[in-house]
């Protein structure tokens, strides 16, 4: 009997909220799979700060920094797999990763770094484009200036804080990152729906998917 194929990192983003993946739904699957896994390593990363204990924290970090860093193919957790994958195909780089750990270790020391981690992870998110050469002549030098700030709009809905609305200046260098434009916009639009009040939650929204399309469509004709 045929093994059952792996579920795709996309599936697997999916499982976790449905709305994210959306935002995922409008990229070439060549570069969806590499964008998908950076996220859900940050949702990772994310989990292992619940504990109240500093220490716990920083070891948790600790446990997914060493796994990356070891670079084995064959590690038991399947995201770990992925990543090493895609730092062999050289979409991902050991520098970004670092940063990306780096970042995620200053937030578990001090919970007032969430945001800067959010913000470096969205902005390694952002920089596979550049990598896969997947739309790297539409890219833009502001990409990881938006990107950034669309990871603190993360961190702000995930936070349940209120939701900083991208400025015109930024809205105009959204318009202008190329191929990540719609993840860009999509993973904006969600935080900025998960902090509007008398609405469902993206994720408890069946329409969320017909507003995202809605939204792209408004962004890309303007």
């Amino acid at each position: 009997m045929a093994g059952t194929a792996a579920p795709s990192q996309w599936h697997l983003l999916r499982d976790i909220s449905v709305s994210y993946a959306h935002c995922f739904m409008f990229v070439s699957p060549a570069i969806r799979e590499p964008l998908c896994t950076v996220l859900l390593l940050a949702l990772e990363l994310e989990k292992a700060l619940v504990s109240e204990e500093v220490m716990i924290r920083l070891i948790r970090i600790q446990w997914w920094d060493d796994a990356i860093s070891a670079g084995t193919s064959h590690h038991a957790h399947p995201l770990i797999r992925q990543i090493i994958t895609l730092k062999e195909q050289g979409i991902l780089t050991a520098e970004s990763l670092d940063g990306l750990c780096e970042s995620w270790r200053s937030a578990a020391e001090d919970r007032d770094c969430l945001a800067a981690a959010w913000q470096t992870s969205i902005a390694c998110l952002a920089s596979i484009i550049g990598a896969s050469k997947i739309g790297a002549s539409n890219m833009s030098g502001s990409n990881d200036e938006i990107a950034r700030k669309i990871g603190a709009q993360i961190c702000q809905s995930r936070t349940r804080q209120p939701v900083t609305a991208l400025s015109l200046d930024d809205r105009h260098a959204l318009m202008r990152s190329g191929a990540i434009k719609s993840v860009l916009s999509g993973l904006s639009f969600m935080a900025v729906r998960s902090s509007t009040e008398n609405s469902p939650h993206p994720d408890d929204d069946p329409l969320f998917i017909f507003k995202l399309c809605w939204h792209l469509l408004l962004r890309s004709s303007a």
